[in-house]
C-alpha cells in the first residue's frame, strides 16, 4: 500500500512539473488569451501602446506608433525551450525562427507560426483538413525551373495540381507554384505562404483577426486598404 502511494505521489510530481504544451490550431480568438498563454514560457513581452501609421516625407519614409487608445502586448517564442512548447495540429515549431503572438483587447488576435522545414506540406493538407479548400490560392509567377532543386520537385511531386511546369516560347521552362493559400473563416483570415529555397519548401503561416487588421496594430499588417493580396477579404 505505501510502495502505491509513493508511485502517485511520483506521479503527481511529473505531472506538476512538466511543461505546459499548446496546440496553436486549437486557439480560439473569441476566448480569453489567459487560456493558452498562462504557463508558457516565452522569449520576450512587449507592451504596445497604439497603431501604426506610414509616414512619408520625400523619399523617405518611416512607421509611427500612433496612440488612439489601442493596447495590444507582443509576444514572441524562439529558441527550443520555448518553442517545444508549442505545435500547431502536432507539426512542430521552427525553434529559429519560431513564432509570434499578439493579444488584442484581452484576445489572441494574431498569430505568425513558422514550422519546421520539412512540415510545410503537411501544414497545408492540415489546413486544408480543418478549415477546407482555400478561399484563394496566389501563384507565383515565371520562376525559372531548375531540375536540380528539390524544393521545385516537391512541389511538383506533392502538389500536381497547383504548380505546373511550362515552356516558353524559347524552349526553357518555368514553373508556377502556389506562393499563398488564403482561407477566410468568419472573422479571421488565414495565409500560408509557401517560399521554395532549394533543398526544402519554407513555410510560414499567419492568422489575424480582421478587426487587428483594420486597426492597423500589427507590423506587417499596418496598411490594410493596400495589401496586395488580403485588401479585398476586409470589405
Amino acid at each position: 500500500m505505501k510502495n502505491k502511494i509513493l508511485i502517485s505521489l511520483n506521479l503527481l510530481l511529473l505531472m506538476s512539473c512538466s511543461p505546459k504544451s499548446q496546440d496553436l490550431s486549437t486557439i480560439d480568438f473569441n476566448k480569453s488569451a489567459k487560456t493558452y498563454l498562462d504557463g508558457l514560457s516565452f522569449s520576450s513581452k512587449t507592451e504596445q501602446k497604439g497603431h501604426y501609421e506610414a509616414v512619408v516625407n520625400g523619399e523617405d519614409a518611416s512607421l509611427n506608433l500612433v496612440d488612439k487608445g489601442e493596447k495590444s502586448t507582443n509576444y514572441v517564442f524562439m529558441g527550443e525551450k520555448n518553442t517545444v512548447q508549442l505545435n500547431y495540429g502536432g507539426i512542430p515549431i521552427n525553434d529559429v525562427m519560431g513564432t509570434a503572438i499578439t493579444v488584442y483587447d484581452n484576445k489572441i488576435a494574431f498569430m505568425r507560426i513558422n514550422p519546421k522545414n520539412d512540415q510545410s506540406i503537411v501544414l497545408f493538407d492540415f489546413l486544408r483538413k480543418k478549415l477546407g479548400n482555400p478561399t484563394e490560392i496566389v501563384k507565383s509567377e515565371n520562376t525559372p525551373y531548375n531540375e536540380i532543386d528539390k524544393s521545385q520537385k516537391l512541389l511538383l511531386e506533392k502538389l500536381p495540381n497547383e504548380t505546373k511546369k511550362i515552356k516558353d516560347d524559347f524552349d526553357d521552362y518555368y514553373i508556377t507554384y502556389p506562393e499563398h493559400f488564403i482561407w477566410t473563416k468568419g472573422d479571421t483570415i488565414y495565409q500560408l505562404t509557401f517560399s521554395p529555397t532549394g533543398n526544402y519548401v519554407s513555410s510560414q503561416l499567419v492568422v489575424i483577426s480582421k478587426k487587428a487588421f483594420k486597426d492597423r496594430i500589427i507590423m506587417g499588417y499596418h496598411a490594410p486598404d493596400k495589401d496586395p493580396v488580403l485588401a479585398k477579404y476586409l470589405n
